[in-house]
């Protein structure tokens, strides 16, 4: 149960920083996702699409949808789940393993243990090729960049399409795409390689399609970019629900 908790919450982290790589501060996006049916462990996890709503502030993340509230407050290190369905407030570090590993069910034989599963699985290679195929999604001219992942538990392989229609700032763009990263167990070693990598592709992402081999399963999800714009956070917008119950992982 604890390797299955584990991957439930690195997909969430990724799949986070996959829909926020491209963004900087005072940023509001809305995105559609879809996700594919699969089966993960023996539990058939349903077809999704989900209408997320993004904002981007100085220090912190925010994603919305019907089913949470995903918050990242990036001087804290924290990543904060509101499970709507289950009215549950779960707070973690980014990196997580110091959450599990100072669970006090876990011998201290079982956290060495787990520490050490944690730094092979989170060390992670990215590779991005840029392509010559240009199209226009929605009102967005873009390029397609294709990138592999991989990681310890599988490997993701995405096809990008990016715009240089919307104007950036780089710097904050990168700080971003590689802070939340860089925060996760394990990655500090080849962060360099990975953010060299990421510079490749250039502009906001409009479209991608992931595929997560995972224990032997595929898993296939997609995000589009359906409005962009930049505008204040609204007051209250990082504040958690009244009544839900604080649960640990």
């Amino acid at each position: 149960m604890k390797e299955k908790r584990v991957i439930k919450w690195v997909r969430v982290l990724i799949f986070t920083t996959m829909m926020v790589q491209s963004t900087f501060a005072d940023i509001y996006m809305k995105q559609k996702q879809h996700t594919d049916a699969v089966a993960i462990m023996g539990q058939l996890q349903p077809a999704t699409d989900l209408i997320n709503e993004i904002w981007i502030t100085a220090d912190k993340v925010v994603v919305l949808n019907k089913q949470q509230k995903t918050i990242m407050d990036m001087n804290k290190k924290t990543m904060t789940m509101v499970d709507h369905k289950a009215k549950s407030i779960i707070e973690i570090p980014m990196d997580f393993s110091k959450s599990m590993g100072n669970k006090k069910d876990m011998s201290t034989e079982e956290k060495a243990q787990f520490q050490k599963m944690m730094g092979k699985m989170m060390q992670m290679d990215i590779k991005i090729e840029e392509t010559n195929e240009r199209k226009k999604i929605g009102k967005w001219n873009s390029r397609k960049y294709l990138q592999t992942t991989k990681m310890a538990f599988g490997t993701i392989t995405s096809e990008i399409w990016a715009t240089e229609d919307i104007e950036v700032d780089k710097d904050l763009y990168m700080e971003y795409a590689i802070g939340m990263l860089s925060k996760m167990p394990g990655m500090n070693k080849n962060m360099d390689a990975i953010k060299q990598e990421i510079k490749k592709i250039k502009g906001v992402q409009v479209y991608s399609e992931q595929n997560t081999m995972m224990m032997g399963q595929t898993m296939k999800s997609s995000l589009e970019l359906i409005e962009f714009k930049r505008g204040k956070a609204p007051d209250g917008l990082f504040d958690l629900p009244v009544g839900y119950e604080k649960k640990s992982i």
